[in-house]
């Protein structure tokens, strides 16, 4: 009986092993989705349509960006978690896939309901305030909001952004009190900053861009390692005196954790080589974004649990809770 048992065993997963390699050889079977669990327009939507067209014309299929705000990021990314775990549905996770489970509760894990696929880079967040503010540096803005507590607004876009923590962590660490007024992403709040109805925000570098060439918003620092390129006269967080306030925004495929090793190795070795795309990487660089190497999936998936930790510890040290 032990040696049939051992033979069933070895020729289940023999079985097993044939049907993951079969289905890897006849993958994609259909056209592939790219979840973007924030609203069209906006920078991770923009960093998604960076390589879908390179992509597809790999694979042989359409991939599809398909855009699905709310619940603070949280719609789109249960969407994905509760997908069928065939490799055609993906979701671009951010640093909002693990700082919104640790400030609010969530039906889905990052941990244990994704499995990494690859690597795509850091977006910088910038700090801008509107031209009516009199101020050249962000020393100066938070001596300026000293004397107003209460008066200058800045720009939610969800509980859990890169931006959003950025900001409640700027007033936390430098005791200003500027309100956050909430919005489903940048591209619907970006009139009222225009208007002067919004004072002050930190927000993707690919959004504020072209409103600071045009002079309709002022830049007062970089939230990067090092300076950015197109405009190497603005500090980063760092330089101006405020290291512990910088939040750098992460971008990486993750995919239900239930998804074959198979097809994970697969979407792994082609999106690295989308990545490694001149077009691509040009086109990701445009919006501010440093491309990164693809990388290996289990690469993904310790520096999810690694954030993850760190963002539960850290609103747990300081009391972080957003509206």
């Amino acid at each position: 009986m032990a040696v049939k048992r051992l033979f069933f065993s070895a020729l289940a997963a023999a079985l097993a092993f044939a049907a993951a390699t079969a289905s890897a050889q006849q993958f994609p079977s259909k056209p592939l989705r790219i979840i973007v669990p924030f609203p069209a327009g906006g920078i991770v939507d923009l960093m998604a349509r960076s390589l879908n067209d390179k992509l597809a014309a790999q694979l042989g299929q359409a991939v599809l960006v398909e855009t699905r705000p709310g619940a603070n990021a949280s719609l789109g990314t249960e969407a994905v978690a509760k997908s069928e775990p065939d490799g055609h549905t993906l979701l671009l996770a951010t640093l909002s896939t693990v700082t919104t489970p640790a400030l609010s509760k969530t039906p889905w894990h990052p941990v244990k309901d994704f499995a990494g696929v690859a690597m795509m880079g850091h977006v910088a967040n910038v700090a801008v305030v509107h031209p009516s503010v009199p101020v050249q540096t962000l020393q100066e803005f938070v001596e300026y909001a000293r004397a107003r507590p209460g008066k200058l607004n800045y720009i939610n876009a969800g509980i859990g952004t890169s931006p959003t923590m950025g900001a409640e962590l700027f007033k936390k660490n430098t005791g200003i009190d500027v309100v956050g007024i909430g919005y489903k992403g940048f591209p619907p709040a970006i009139p009222d900053m225009l208007a002067g109805q919004i004072q002050f925000s930190f927000m993707p570098f690919g959004v504020a861009a072209p409103h600071v060439r045009g002079g309709k918003l002022r830049l007062l620092a970089v939230a990067a390692p090092a300076r950015n390129k197109q405009f190497p006269d603005a500090p980063t967080m760092a330089e101006a005196g405020f290291a512990d306030s910088q939040v750098i925004s992460w971008y990486a495929f993750t995919v239900p954790a239930a998804t074959p090793r198979s097809l994970i190795a697969r979407l792994n070795a082609e999106i690295g080589r989308t990545l490694a795309d001149p077009d691509v990487l040009a086109r990701i660089e445009k919006i501010g974004g440093e491309p990164l190497p693809a990388g290996k999936p289990e690469d993904v998936d310790a520096m999810v649990a690694r954030e993850l930790e760190r963002w539960v510890k850290l609103v747990k040290e300081t009391g972080l809770k957003l509206d």
